[in-house]
């Protein structure tokens, strides 16, 4: 499980402050691909994000053939991350820890699964390039205010299946930020009981290049 046991960044409503070089980190992530972001948004934003939550409401959202699970509706948890994690001073420090350049912005939302034997996504890519960018980074962020068993992230190499990455939530606020490439795919195993499990889901956003007139 990757980890990096130091808090490296504390995300608030109004700011975004580095505690940590990205040195540490970046070691982690070349070795797993991934790397976890301890305590990443300061209690005031969590504890204001987690009674949206309680107080959103969801719809179903069925993923063709990898599966099924809920997503926010209206996305206002989902609407309010992605401002704060596009701030620029993270997206400088998750490029020099991952060596990835030019990212311009977080796209993503609010999810949960429940413990229905029918809410889980299988193994995928989230590769996904068009005219607005390219995703090269997910994340996820724990917003469950409910204990559950189950619900693991499992990140592997394509061509060989190795799993170089499991990694429960098991702290609200916690994020987990892993790569994307063409040799990589990750899935989310189904809950055993409790939950929801309740996370904003997303990617980091490589800016399209410019065409040239």
């Amino acid at each position: 499980m990757p980890g990096h046991h130091a808090r490296p960044i504390a995300i608030g409503a109004q700011r975004t402050d580095i505690l940590a070089a990205p040195d540490g980190p970046a070691r982690v992530f070349q070795c797993y691909r991934a790397i976890e972001c301890s305590d990443l948004l300061e209690p005031d934003l969590l504890a204001s994000l987690l009674d949206r939550c309680r107080r959103g409401s969801f719809v179903a959202d069925h993923v063709d053939r990898l599966g099924s699970r809920e997503v926010e509706a209206p996305q206002r948890v989902g609407a309010a991350l992605n401002i704060v994690l596009s701030r620029p001073s993270f997206l400088r420090w998750v490029e020099a820890v991952t060596g990835c350049d030019a990212l311009n912005r977080v796209e993503g939302r609010l999810v949960q699964t429940r413990a229905n034997g029918l809410d889980a996504l299988d193994w995928h890519n989230d590769t996904h390039d068009d005219a607005a960018g390219a995703r090269r980074l997910g994340i996820t962020v724990n917003l469950s205010d409910a204990a559950y068993e189950g619900g693991g992230f499992e990140l592997r190499t394509t061509a060989t299946h190795e799993v170089l990455t499991r990694y429960r939530h098991d702290r609200t606020g916690t994020a987990l930020i892993f790569d994307i490439a063409g040799d990589l795919e990750h899935r989310v195993l189904p809950l055993a009981s409790g939950g929801p499990r309740r996370v904003f889901t997303g990617w980091f956003v490589q800016a399209a290049p410019r065409s040239s007139s």
